[in-house]
């Protein structure tokens, strides 16, 4: 070793570890440090001993297991075991953890919030001393619902503080305690021990999400049990040290987070604490000298250094099943016994029916039944989504006072909640009334989503499917084929899905027609469109019957319960009616009327993995409607956001869950219509039915239309499966997103 090298000693006091004295040596920056750890315990005499034998001979005491402050909220209290420090070193400085880690947590946990918010947003996050624990505001303002085990900690009473609120409350009446108890006498390391107390921390940590802790007191109580419960869960802590890590991946835990930085030069090092890295820079900073205060030479060393804050690590496992929930309701009086135990009334006289039906829109929703195993084919992650059910009609939900449905929806929501969603859909005309969720997700615990963007992608998707299975409509050569030489119609073209669709269409066809009651409304975004794309004809128009004739592409999205919103026997042979509106807008009869038309319903789709689902929702099982796809492809991919919301869908969105979809393997189902899902045989005679019509023709003088071809084995007309969507990929992007 070179003598002449800088040499400091510094020594470590653990308080909450136990066990011999261990040294460690290394270099950083020049100066050849040496670190004598005494694993001490909660022992202040043996501390104060040590303190005093060492004070003007070591070069500095770092402190692991105390801190400055204990603080839930503006008022901070002084820990009064670094009071009693301090007073004990009158030489040799003491580095506490605080200020550093201070800054890397809120650091870290910022740049989390934005890389992967899905790991924070939503989550039910148990602190294992909230009291002591960095950067709560910012777990919150990424969306984490936090809950602590300080009661645990300072008082040995198993209570589960949930919220800031009952955090704070607890801190401001325990603080005279803490002021004035002997700090000898607080030893959490033998109060969190004890069996009981164990028990009850396992059973939190199993019903939440992830655990934030720190490493020395995660050592302390990581029992059999406190591993079997984090596993799939997320784990943010200050540092782990080699051997807790090798644990814990073990037990299978999902994701973890290590606070501390790996700085360049004291990556390898086994000493990672926090107080660790403060004691080393401090002394780097008097060994140069440095005019810097000790905050600005922190930053001035990251930058130099080109620190980073962690990125979370996959431990490599599964994580636990997510949970979501999703609401529906009856489309007519006679879903309205499909529910078991009222299927047995469905034949009573009408006026008994009718009288159940009235009494069932008083009352709340409940929980209808369970989704399991939808799995992705991308990440593993496991979504269980439970289903409520509002008993009400559409006519008796629209005819609800706004405010009155938004108070029942909220309930769901919390009901929903309770059950461990962190995430809710909204189904059928519980997101068409009122502002379509905007103020169910104001109040709501949980964000919660209406599914309109994943409804207008898949209602576009099933709608060029079946165009190409007919087969009568034909590529544009002189668009590379993306473009058809088609025309479509829009019904309910000012509307959320009907406007989204209206944009889609007019990229690949070159006529569209714009239907709508609002004449200005639809004004608006006939202009919009032609901005977009010139070269496509548009028209609008109120009465859709005049332009049937000659349409090929029929999309209807309407929130109509009265009448026909168009005259089927004036449309033109061979076109297929997309009809994505709940209740639907073609009657199966008028759809059996035209056999030589294809009615389909708007895309449905199928979930990966082996889905199992426990209710009726009225499609046959395992596919599920779009917007309940959204939902649990948004748990999936770890989004816990209000995604869709209000009657405008932004193009982005529409665009990003279609990727999601992608991503993790869900797929257009058989296409539905109304008498279930169409057949080959179906199509083939609607094609020649309406190729006869049209021409007179043998049926196969265009020749046989194209297979559905599922999603995850679609690409795009470059190839590239990574950029698919039901139109053109390098068209879409045109389309800008909403203000």
């Amino acid at each position: 070793m070179n003598s002449s090298k800088l040499r400091r000693r510094i020594i470590l006091i653990d308080f909450l570890r136990t066990g011999t004295v261990l040294e460690h040596e290394f270099e950083f920056s020049g100066i050849q440090f040496q670190f004598v750890s005494h694993r001490i315990g909660w022992d202040f005499e043996t501390a104060e001993a040590i303190i005093r034998a060492n004070d003007g001979f070591a070069d500095g005491f770092s402190i692991s297991g105390i801190q400055k402050r204990v603080s839930i909220g503006k008022s901070p209290i002084q820990h009064p075991g670094y009071l009693k420090l301090l007073r004990w070193a009158d030489k040799t400085p003491i580095y506490l953890a605080d200020d550093i880690r201070d800054l890397f947590a809120e650091w870290t946990i910022q740049r989390i919030s934005q890389s992967e918010p899905h790991l924070l947003s939503g989550r039910k996050l148990l602190l294992q001393c909230a009291a002591v624990t960095p950067a709560i505001d910012k777990l919150e303002q990424a969306g984490a619902r936090i809950q602590g085990a300080d009661a645990l900690i300072f008082t040995a009473v198993p209570k589960l503080l949930e919220g800031r609120h009952e955090l704070e409350k607890f801190i401001s009446l325990i603080s005279p305690i803490i002021r004035s108890m002997p700090i000898g006498r607080l030893k959490p390391q033998e109060k969190i021990l004890q069996p009981y107390r164990l028990k009850a921390l396992e059973r939190w940590i199993g019903e939440s999400d992830g655990l934030v802790t720190f490493g020395s007191l995660l050592d302390r109580t990581l029992s059999d049990g406190v591993l079997a419960a984090l596993e799939g869960k997320l784990l943010i802590v200050d540092y782990l040290d080699p051997a807790t890590r090798a644990k814990l991946e073990a037990a299978k835990v999902g994701q973890l987070l290590e606070l501390v930085p790996e700085i360049p030069g004291l990556a390898e090092v086994p000493l990672r604490q926090f107080c660790v890295i403060t004691a080393v820079l401090d002394q780097c900073r008097l060994a140069e000298r440095s005019p810097l205060e000790f905050n600005e030479y922190v930053l001035r060393t990251i930058q130099e250094k080109s620190v980073k804050p962690n990125a979370s690590r996959s431990a490599g496992h599964r994580s636990r099943p997510v949970r979501c929930a999703f609401i529906i309701h009856a489309l007519s009086d006679r879903d309205f016994f499909r529910v078991p135990g009222l299927h047995l009334l469905k034949n009573t006289p009408e006026s008994v029916r009718k009288g159940i039906v009235a009494t069932g829109a008083k009352l709340p929703a409940f929980h209808y039944g369970t989704i399991r195993g939808s799995t992705s084919k991308a990440t593993g992650q496991e979504v269980l989504c439970d289903v409520f059910c509002l008993p009400a009609t559409p006519r008796q939900i629209m005819a609800m006072p706004e405010d009155y449905l938004y108070e029942r929806l909220v309930q769901y929501t919390k009901a929903a909640q309770k059950r461990g969603a962190a995430i809710a859909g909204l189904g059928a005309y519980t997101k068409v009334a009122g502002d379509a969720g905007v103020t169910v997700a104001k109040y709501s615990p949980i964000p919660v989503t209406n599914g309109n963007s994943y409804s207008a992608s898949t209602t576009l998707w099933a709608a060029r499917v079946m165009m190409d299975k007919i087969g009568i409509t034909s590529l544009d050569p002189r668009n590379r084929g993306e473009r058809r030489r088609a025309k479509a119609m829009v019904i309910g073209a000012t509307g959320s899905i009907g406007r989204v669709s209206s944009l889609l269409v007019s990229l690949v066809v070159d006529e569209l027609v714009l239907v709508a009651q609002r004449a200005d409304k639809l004004l608006e975004l006939r202009e919009e469109i032609q901005k977009m794309n010139p070269r496509i004809t548009v028209r609008v128009t109120t009465q859709p019957n005049s332009e049937l004739a000659s349409t090929d592409l029929i999309v209807t999205a309407t929130s109509n319960t009265k009448g026909s919103v168009l005259d089927i026997s004036k449309v033109k042979p061979g076109a297929v009616i997309c009809d994505c509106s709940r209740p639907l807008d073609i009657s199966a009869a008028e759809a059996a009327s035209r056999p030589d038309v294809m009615v389909i319903q708007s895309g449905e789709v199928e979930l990966p993995g082996n889905v199992q689902i426990s209710c009726d929702i009225g499609l046959p099982k395992p596919t599920v409607y779009a917007c309940l796809a959204e939902t649990i492809l948004l748990a999936m991919d770890g989004r816990f956001e209000s995604f869709s919301l209000s009657k405008t869908l932004s193009m982005r969105k529409v665009k990003e869950i279609y990727r999601i979809g992608v991503k993790h393997g869900a797929e257009l189902s058989a296409i539905q219509g109304h008498e279930g899902v169409v057949t080959e045989e179906q199509i083939r005679r609607c094609r020649e039915l309406a190729l006869t019509a049209v021409s007179g023709r043998p049926a196969d003088w265009r020749g046989r239309g194209r297979d559905v071809v599922p999603i995850s084995k679609t690409e795009d007309a470059h190839g590239d499966p990574g950029l698919i969507w039901p139109f053109p990929s390098d068209t879409v992007d045109l389309i800008q997103p909403e203000a």
